[in-house]
C-alpha cells in the first residue's frame, strides 16, 4: 500500500483493528480530524463521554467520597486525553464546570451531584443563562448527573418531569437514542433567541452490594 497517498478514513479503518487499544486511541484521534462540522463534534463528543461515564462507573465503590470538583476533573481529564481541549473551572460568565473545545467549537458542560433536583434545576439555569450564549458552534450543552442514591431511571424521569414544569419558551424533551438514561432538552435561549439543546446525563454511581464479602467490605 502507498503510504504517501492513505487517506485519513483509509488510516482510521486499518488502526481500529490491528493494535487493540492503542488502534482505538488511534481511530478516536482520526475521528476528531475528520469532523468537519459542529454537528459532527457533537455526535462525536457525546460518544466520547458516553465511553468516559461507563469507565467511571465500572469502580464506582472507589468513588463514594469523592466530591463533586473530583468526579469532573476525572472527566475533564479524561477527554483531553482523547484529544479535546478540555478545561475545569473555565470563565464564560462564570466558572464553567466542563468546556470542551476543538478547532472553532465549543460545548459547556454543568455537573451536579443528585442531592435534591432544586440542585439540578440551579446547574440547568447556570448552563443556560450564565455560560451559554447559543451562538453557531456553541448552541449545544450538557449537564452532567452524578447519582448515588438507587435506581438512575426514576430518577431521570422525575427530573424531565419537573423540567417540563419550568417556564421554557417551545421547550422540547426526547429520549437518548444511544444511551435510554440520558435525555435531551430543547428550548429558546434567552440570549441567542434560538434553539439550544441541552443533554443530560447521568453517571451511575450507587453501591450498596448485599453479598456477604460486600456487606464485610463496607464495614
Amino acid at each position: 500500500m502507498d503510504i504517501e497517498n492513505l487517506s485519513i478514513a483509509e488510516a482510521k479503518k486499518m488502526g481500529l483493528g490491528s493494535f487493540g487499544h492503542l488502534g482505538k486511541t488511534f481511530a478516536s484521534f482520526m475521528d476528531k480530524i475528520l469532523i468537519e462540522n459542529y454537528e459532527d463534534f457533537i455526535r462525536q463528543l457525546y460518544k466520547d463521554l458516553d465511553e468516559v461515564i461507563q469507565t467511571l462507573q465500572l469502580n464506582r465503590e472507589l468513588r463514594q467520597k469523592d466530591s463533586e470538583d473530583r468526579i469532573t476533573i476525572d472527566i475533564v481529564n479524561i477527554l483531553s486525553a482523547k484529544g479535546y481541549t478540555s478545561s475545569h473551572d473555565k470563565k464564560s460568565g462564570g466558572h464553567v464546570d466542563i468546556t470542551v473545545e476543538l478547532r472553532d467549537f465549543i460545548w459547556f458542560g454543568e455537573a451536579k451531584k443528585h442531592e435534591a433536583y432544586g440542585n439540578l434545576l440551579e446547574g440547568f439555569k447556570q448552563l443556560c443563562t450564565r455560560y451559554t450564549t447559543g451562538e453557531v458552534n456553541q448552541n449545544n450543552g450538557g449537564l452532567l448527573i452524578y447519582v448515588f442514591n438507587k435506581d438512575t431511571a426514576s430518577v431521570m424521569e422525575e427530573w424531565k418531569r419537573r423540567l417540563a414544569e419550568q417556564d421554557l419558551r417551545n421547550y422540547t424533551a426526547s429520549d437518548c437514542p444511544n444511551r435510554p438514561l440520558s435525555f435531551f432538552s430543547t428550548h429558546i435561549h434567552d440570549v441567542s433567541g434560538k434553539n439550544f439543546a441541552v443533554r443530560h446525563m447521568p453517571v451511575m454511581l450507587h453501591f450498596a452490594p448485599q453479598d456477604k464479602s460486600g456487606l464485610n467490605r463496607k464495614s
